[in-house]
């Protein structure tokens, strides 16, 4: 090789290792590969390689599943309760491999790609690469996407591609705001887990430097255009969604869990499936659950119930520095109202190492404290990401031991 291509292959080697999306798949291959020995055993809830067989078999239910798969029972039929989105994106694989495909690779391989998004929207705040390579670090592995991945159960694996969908969206809003893009990440998430289709908020808010160029007082020049792209995939995926619940109940409404036979004899359901007196159990898991003592070994046990949003992640707490911005509210107008829809239902999570409810706001909380460390990882954020990293960490291995506090 000649000195003039010794040059070019140098710079062309440069280029690439300056590229975020060259340390984005890296991110997210390592990803998969931690998710993978994280917990190596398939997930035996596999409802959605189940459902994705009943679609292409041309049916909406399961025949004679076993006893564990929870599903609901209307008109002698098996329904699987949570949205079919996932089913559909398994479709393609359980039409290879037939139902002994593992749903767990799912979990992987979609965790992986969820890293690799994050790691991009990091790299449009924080430029630097040392910086946005530790706000990957935390993303990957510093928050609780590492355990909801790495088991690839049907609520697990439901909350990943959430994290996958809207962490593409967020990085929509930090690049050219489509709507149609941004909007259907919003579907997507929607047709996964109901309640995170008020991320709409988030997009809706932080966009209004493009369908209000002159301020929301200016209500004349509103571009509603834009703002009707941006709805459009939610609304096509809230009427597909209805016709899925017609061919299936005979209502275009989600029944499916209120449906199931006996569920409201279940204890954490007094006041029916939603109630706001349900809201200080689920703040009680996010804000202030913690790992419980105990007087043996190994002293220190996992709660069954989650722990609290800032002990998996510390660095989160970022989130309250954010500075005043329209994209700042947004993020906390899609938090708040996501997490206040499923606040109201009436059971706040079990078998949880966090509050995996919150995994559905990840994304936007990632944005939020990666703006509040001002686009610079400094000593006291590194600190917290290596501890949150070490507290999942840890939660995986005593979860795969099996020291978890009922």
């Amino acid at each position: 090789m000649g000195a003039h291509s010794r040059i070019m292959a140098g710079r062309h080697r440069q280029a690439v290792l300056q590229n975020p999306a060259f340390w984005a798949a890296v991110v997210g291959v390592v990803a998969i590969a931690v998710y993978a020995v994280s917990f190596a055993d398939p997930t035996p809830f596999n409802h959605y390689v189940l459902l994705a067989d009943a679609f292409l078999c041309g049916r909406p239910h399961l025949i004679d599943p076993p006893a564990y798969i929870e599903a609901t029972l209307f008109g002698g039929r098996h329904h699987v309760i949570p949205p079919p989105l996932p089913a559909l994106l398994l479709a393609p694989f359980v039409a290879v491999w037939g139902t002994g495909f593992n749903q767990s690779l799912a979990g992987y391989v979609i965790g992986g790609l969820a890293a690799a998004l994050l790691t991009l929207v990091a790299a449009r705040v924080a430029p630097r690469r040392r910086d946005y390579l530790w706000l990957a670090a935390m993303g990957a592995f510093g928050t609780i996407l590492w355990t909801l991945a790495a088991s690839g159960s049907t609520w697990y694996l439901a909350h990943v591609i959430v994290i996958a969908v809207l962490s593409a969206g967020v990085l929509e809003v930090l690049g050219r705001r489509r709507p149609l893009v941004m909007g259907a990440c919003v579907a997507a998430a929607y047709l996964t887990r109901q309640a995170s289709v008020l991320a709409l908020l988030f997009f809706v808010v932080a966009t209004v430097p493009q369908w209000a160029p002159r301020g929301l007082r200016a209500w004349q020049e509103v571009r509603l255009g834009y703002l009707n792209r941006l709805a459009a995939p939610v609304a096509a995926a809230v009427v597909a969604y209805g016709l899925y619940n017609w061919v299936r109940f005979g209502t275009f409404a989600d029944v499916a869990a209120f449906v199931r036979p006996g569920i409201l004899d279940e204890p954490w359901f007094a006041h029916g499936l939603f109630h706001a007196s349900y809201i200080p159990r689920h703040l009680e898991v996010l804000l202030a659950r913690l790992p419980r003592l105990v007087q043996g070994p190994p002293y220190v046990l996992v709660p069954l119930s989650g722990l609290a949003l800032w002990f998996t992640t510390p660095a989160f707490l970022y989130a309250l520095r954010a500075p005043r911005s329209w994209e700042t509210l947004a993020a906390w107008l899609g938090v708040g109202g996501v997490l206040l829809a499923v606040s109201l239902f009436g059971n706040p999570g079990i078998a949880q190492f966090g509050y995996r409810f919150a995994a559905d706001v990840y994304p936007l909380l990632f944005l939020l404290a990666a703006r509040g460390m001002g686009g610079r990882v400094g000593g006291a954020a590194r600190i917290l990401i290596v501890l949150g990293i070490l507290v999942n960490l840890w939660g995986v291995i005593w979860q795969r031991l099996g020291w978890v506090a009922l």
